[in-house]
């Protein structure tokens, strides 16, 4: 998402651009995606949110890693409590929740960069359970040069869930 608005800003200061299992707010499915009612945390922000995970980081973040992987098991506990721990960080989770938050305007922007295609290669890695196909079909509507990875067996977390897949993607394509 980030990565899709600088390149688009500054086409000339990207040679290449990768985007990962994500979808893009304003672009192709991206409405349908963020008003999807199984994606319940898209709206889950604020004073109230950040109240109700403070002490329960792990417990929130697991939903998530549950929710959008293809197999749980295959999101190591190491991994989980690294991050639970760092979400659990003074402003971090507040920080977290702001991500979503800026969904609304990301999609405003998205819609005027969308006028201007993106002329780098654009490489989009999803996952088969995931959104990767969803990114595919944005990013084709906003760039010129597309080529798609769709990991199979694998959910939102594809440095988790499947890394060996994802690297060698990554680097074939870099």
């Amino acid at each position: 998402m980030v990565d899709y608005a600088f390149a688009a800003q500054y086409p000339t200061a990207t040679q290449k651009l990768v985007v990962m299992d994500a979808f893009l707010p304003g672009v192709g499915p991206g409405d349908d995606i963020y008003n999807s009612p199984d994606i319940w945390h898209f709206r889950f922000h604020g004073a109230p949110a950040e109240k109700i995970v403070k002490g329960r980081e792990k417990i929130y973040l697991d939903a998530l890693w549950t929710g959008f992987s293809a197999d749980p098991k295959s999101f190591p506990d190491a991994k989980k409590n690294y991050f639970a721990k760092q979400y659990a960080a003074p402003g971090h989770m507040k920080a977290g929740f702001e991500w979503f938050k800026a969904f609304p305007q990301d999609a405003i922007d998205n819609k005027e960069l969308a006028k201007t295609k993106l002329t780098m290669p654009v490489l989009v890695i999803g996952g088969e359970k995931a959104m990767g196909v969803a990114l595919s079909a944005s990013m084709k509507l906003v760039a010129s040069d597309v080529q798609s990875v769709i990991i199979e067996n694998t959910g939102h977390w594809l440095l988790e869930e499947s890394p060996e897949a994802t690297i060698k993607t990554l680097g074939e394509f870099l």
